[in-house]
């Protein structure tokens, strides 16, 4: 099956808006991540070799060394996910006119719903290591880039909320308490985490960036 990151933007934005199920908000949280990612990249690269920025240069290369293997992965987690929601509708039309075929049927629904939420909460770690490349970019890259840096902030925290709501419907339909509990804590931590930062982020961009706005609204 070809690739959901193999396909044109408009054939991508078609199957989106289609009555097909997936790809859905879980593959759409990743896109978002990808592309925040790539921007504060983009900022790097449009600092490194421009003599007025030289001293920023070294930070700028560490970051989007690092960033641009955080963008694969955001990219892998958009077809993931999609592949993880038609697994569950898998295990749904497995037969369950026996009660042996009943109990199979259970337990395959238990672990694909499982992974299921498991695959946006990877998301939502990805947002978080993807948040510390735009922090150490932060107020080191070439100003003239200010506005993609605040959207790349601001794509962070959508791909954040947009994962953690994935993570919570997922798991409303697993009996497993115990993973229930465990898996809501830990996104709820992240979420919070990388909101807050990335919210921050956004803010002290928006600051920068408005000063004409200021005085208009003043």
């Amino acid at each position: 099956m070809e690739r959901l990151t193999d396909l044109t933007v408009t054939s991508f934005m078609d199957t989106l808006a289609s009555d097909a199920p997936a790809p859905g908000g879980g593959s759409v949280a990743a896109l978002f991540g990808a592309c925040g990612t790539a921007l504060a990249v983009m900022t790097a690269n449009l600092t490194v070799g421009k003599k007025k920025y030289a001293e920023l240069w070294d930070n700028a290369e560490a970051a989007r060394t690092e960033g641009m293997p955080i963008v694969a992965d955001f990219l892998k987690a958009v077809d993931d996910d999609t592949q993880a929601f038609n697994r569950l509708m898998d295990a749904m039309h497995l037969p369950k006119d026996t009660d042996e075929q009943k109990a199979i049927r259970r337990a395959a629904m238990e672990a694909a719903t499982k992974d299921a939420a498991d695959m946006p909460f990877h998301t939502l770690t990805l947002c978080e290591r993807a948040l510390c490349v735009l922090e150490q970019l932060e107020g080191k890259v070439n100003p003239n880039c200010a506005s993609d840096f605040g959207v790349a902030a601001a794509a962070l925290v959508t791909a954040a909320r947009g994962a953690w709501l994935n993570v919570c419907i997922n798991l409303q339909s697993i009996s497993d308490e115990a993973f229930v509990a465990d898996l809501f804590a830990r996104a709820k931590t992240k979420l919070d985490a990388v909101s807050a930062r990335a919210e921050a982020v956004y803010g002290r961009i928006d600051a920068a960036c408005r000063p004409v706005c200021n005085q208009i609204e003043g």
